[in-house]
């Protein structure tokens, strides 16, 4: 598991090979921006809105991983770029809503 400040103050990430672990998930500030190359496979993902960043990146790029869902059980083995367990998820825009000047 990833402390949720794990990446902080990481720009430029451009390949992370994270296979074989037991993620269920990855940090909210996860920096995807310059990520060229992802290996994520065989890992229990939990697909929740928290994956949503990771659905968007594996469908941007034409990667073969086609990493799946182990929970929750009604999206087991499904791949985490086509669960519907994602299909409503809101992605974080990159504007901060605090101290926004009128």
């Amino acid at each position: 598991q990833f402390a949720d400040n794990a990446f902080a103050g990481v720009t430029v990430l451009k390949t992370a090979h994270m296979e074989n672990n037991r993620l269920t998930q990855l940090p909210r500030n996860f920096p995807f921006d310059k990520m060229e190359t992802l290996t994520i496979s065989r890992n229990p993902w939990h697909c929740s809105c928290q994956l949503a960043p990771l659905r968007k990146w594996l469908k941007g790029n034409r990667t073969r991983a086609e990493d799946t869902c182990s929970t929750p059980a009604q999206h087991r083995g499904q791949p985490i770029r086509d669960t519907p367990a994602l299909r409503s998820c809101k992605l974080p825009t990159k504007r901060s809503r605090k101290g926004s000047r009128h």
